[in-house]
């Protein structure tokens, strides 16, 4: 008897190391005896099947890196590519984190002064995050959403969220950028930091992110979740300059609108 993602691994693994494996099974590309499977630990029988399903954007050697946006004395903004966990084991020194599935910028502090008074901007919303969006339909008008959040329970494994009468307070501004056929670029800005706020939010208001299968629409045909940390913008608290860090939009974005710059 052997985990889920070790016989995956027993099969991938001359092109695949089992992180990426782990990855592909959180994002929806992994199958259980014909079945969608997000949990890597479940223990399964010889008779069992499984098997990747990964569209041609998402095969190993197409995968993103990780690499630096700015870096100083105090801290570093890396990109962070989508599947990949915010592990302060992994990324010594994070002040802040995005969802597994959210792609973008993430600072880590170089020094132990630098943490507390980068920890202390987010926590006072002083960092201005700014995120790129591809969600389903044609989102037309800007709009300040204001709902509370609060935990719903385990769903497969992961944790989810939800609208809750008396939930913690959470407020996004949502305008659209791009309206396409069958799908909206939307720049979203979250006012608050609940956990997956920004999914929630546009699940909530009936336009759910393209690829997010604990909110959106459990399809496996989209390589990643579209939801990526596009800017950061805060008065650094060493320098006093104001800063604004804009990481590349991602690849694959511009698949959804054919005259998209």
């Amino acid at each position: 008897m052997e985990k889920f993602v070790d016989l995956l691994f027993k099969i991938h693994h001359e092109k695949m190391t089992k992180t990426k494996i782990r990855s592909a099974i959180d994002q929806g590309f992994a199958f259980l005896n014909g079945k969608m499977h997000r949990i890597a630990t479940t223990v399964c029988s010889p008779k069992d099947r499984v098997e990747l399903r990964l569209p041609l954007e998402s095969q190993p050697d197409k995968m993103e890196k990780i690499f630096t946006v700015f870096e100083d004395s105090f801290i570093e903004i890396f990109n962070k590519p989508p599947g990949v966990l915010s592990d302060p084991k992994r990324f010594k020194g994070l002040v802040h984190r995005l969802d597994k599935e959210t792609s973008g910028l993430l600072m880590r502090a170089k020094t132990l002064e630098s943490q507390g008074a980068f920890e202390a901007l987010f926590k006072e919303r002083r960092i201005e995050k700014g995120y790129l969006a591809i969600v389903h339909g044609k989102y037309h008008n800007p709009v300040t959403i204001d709902l509370p959040i609060a935990r719903m329970g385990r769903v497969g494994g992961f944790e989810q969220f939800g609208i809750v009468k008396g939930g913690l307070k959470a407020v996004t501004i949502v305008k659209p950028l791009y309206i396409g056929k069958n799908y909206t670029l939307l720049e979203c800005k979250p006012i608050t930091g609940r956990t997956h706020q920004i999914r929630v939010h546009l699940q909530a208001v009936g336009y759910p992110v393209v690829g997010d299968l604990l909110y959106g629409k459990k399809e496996s045909k989209y390589p990643r979740m579209y939801l990526h940390s596009k800017t950061l913008e805060f008065e650094h608290p060493f320098t006093h300059q104001k800063m604004t860090i804009e990481s590349p939009t991602p690849r694959g974005f511009d698949q959804f609108f054919q005259d998209l710059d």
